[in-house]
């Protein structure tokens, strides 16, 4: 049972603290984790090939920004 209630906690609280630690604007981020409880994103990436070619064959990783949202359609003004 206390397993289970802190398993639903970690569930709750990680989302919103990887969103709290990601920088950038862009949709994709390179993560790292140089060091235990170190992880490093940085989200300027507007694709994922562009992460991907930046990541390339080390130890990083790409996954989608937490904090990016698809822009707003601009207004037609007539």
């Amino acid at each position: 049972m206390r397993l289970a209630f802190v398993l639903a906690a970690f569930a709750l609280i990680a989302p919103q603290a990887m969103a709290a630690t990601a920088q950038g604007e862009g949709r994709w981020c390179t993560v790292n984790n140089p060091g235990i409880g170190n992880v490093q994103w940085d989200c300027r990436y507007p694709t994922l090939a562009a992460c991907a070619a930046t990541v390339g064959s080390g130890d990083g990783a790409c996954l989608e920004n937490p904090n990016w949202h698809l822009p707003r359609p601009r207004p037609v003004i007539r």
